[in-house]
Formats: structure tokens, sequence, C-alpha cells
């Protein structure tokens, strides 16, 4: 059965999973990133605010904070969901999700972003050895409709989440695909650069197909 709705999600209409720096959206003309020793009082109290909870500053972001507003409601908003969510279903769940979302969706920024976040706070570099949960399984499914066709969720992908989780757990977790999907659209509209850390960690080069990853587990556990 699992197998049967991962091949229904991922026939030839589905995108690709790729997240190479040759699929970013090359603008001619970048919205420029902020100088950082030339900002607000309004875009500083943002910055630091952000930095004192532990974030960085990134290229998207410097953008982004052109209109502080703009950035509250994206960033900001994003945290605070993923936050909530992670508390609930656990932060491997909820990286595998994102990441599952940013690299189906194709956006470099985002899905090398969670290359580096499954690294970094995972230790995940690859899936080889890797056992996905069932749970885990279900919201890569549930990652999967998304990318393919966020207006149409099937009811076999969505269903399983409804049995699994409570309605405040459900709400939070399409709150978090919604930011999520929101940050990849963003990120690929603007053609924002990759970020000099993914270059330096060797991320953006690095393939780690996810939804590849869950097929084989699929087919193992049959």
């Amino acid at each position: 059965m699992q197998e049967d709705i991962w091949v229904r999600l991922h026939d030839k209409k589905t995108k690709s999973v790729n997240t190479k720096e040759e699929n970013k959206m090359e603008r001619k003309k970048l919205i420029s990133r902020i100088d950082r020793n030339n900002v607000t009082p309004e875009q500083k109290a943002a910055i630091e605010h952000h930095i004192a909870q532990g974030y960085r500053i990134t290229n998207m972001k410097e953008t982004l904070l052109h209109n502080v507003t703009a950035f509250t409601s994206l960033e900001e908003g994003s945290y605070a969901v993923g936050k909530e969510l992670r508390a609930k279903i656990g932060k491997r769940a909820d990286i595998l999700f994102g990441y599952a979302i940013s690299s189906g969706n194709e956006c470099p920024i985002c899905g090398n972003y969670f290359k580096w976040v499954l690294e970094d706070q995972l230790g995940v570099k690859d899936f080889d050895h890797f056992e996905f949960t069932d749970e885990e399984i279900e919201l890569i499914d549930f990652a999967a409709a998304l990318v393919k066709n966020p207006n149409h969720v099937p009811d076999e992908v969505y269903e399983p989440l409804q049995r699994r989780y409570d309605e405040e757990t459900l709400v939070l977790l399409i709150t978090s695909a919604v930011l999520t999907l929101a940050n990849n659209y963003w990120n690929n509209i603007v053609g924002t650069a990759i970020d000099d850390y993914l270059h330096e960690g060797h991320f953006v080069e690095r393939q780690l197909d996810i939804q590849e990853a869950v097929k084989e587990s699929v087919k193992v556990s049959a």
C-alpha cells in the first residue's frame, strides 16, 4: 500500500528533487541586500532580535529586511511556527519534512540550507543506512503531495496524518508547510544568491535524494 502511494506521488509529472545551484533562477538584476552598516533603527532592532534567538542573517534575510514587516512575517513567523511544531513531532521529523518540501520544490537556497541542518543538527550526510519511521514516511508523502499539487492532497496521504495527530498539531504542520513553500517561492522568484557557508561546506554539490531513499525504504520493508 505504501509503495503504491509513493508511485502515484512520484510519477513523471512530479517535480525533480534536484537542488543544484544551476537550477536556481538567474536574474539579470537582483533586489539588493541591505548594508548592515547603514540600517534604520527598526532594521537594527529586527537584526539584533533575530541574532539573539540564535539565528543567522542570510542573503535572503538581508534582502527581506528592506521591509521589516515582510521580514518579520516570513522569517520570524516561520521560526515561531517551526519551534512549536518541533515540540509536537520532534526535531528529526520536522527537519526531514522541511527538506522533503524544499528539495522537491526545487529551491536551491532552502534545499541546500536543509542539507546543512541535516548534518549540523542530526549528523546526517546521506541516507545510505537511514531508517525512516512510519511517521516520517507519512510526512514525506505529504511533502511530495504538496509539491506535486498543493491544491489537491489525496485522502490517502492526508487521512493518516489526521489519525496520527491532534488538531492543533495538524494546524501547526500545515502552517509550517505553507510557510516553507512560501520561503521556497520567495527565493526562487527573487533568485537569491546561495550563501557562502553552503558553498564552503560543499552542500550545493551534495546529492541527497530523500524521495528515492524513502522509495528504497518502502521496498525493503514491503
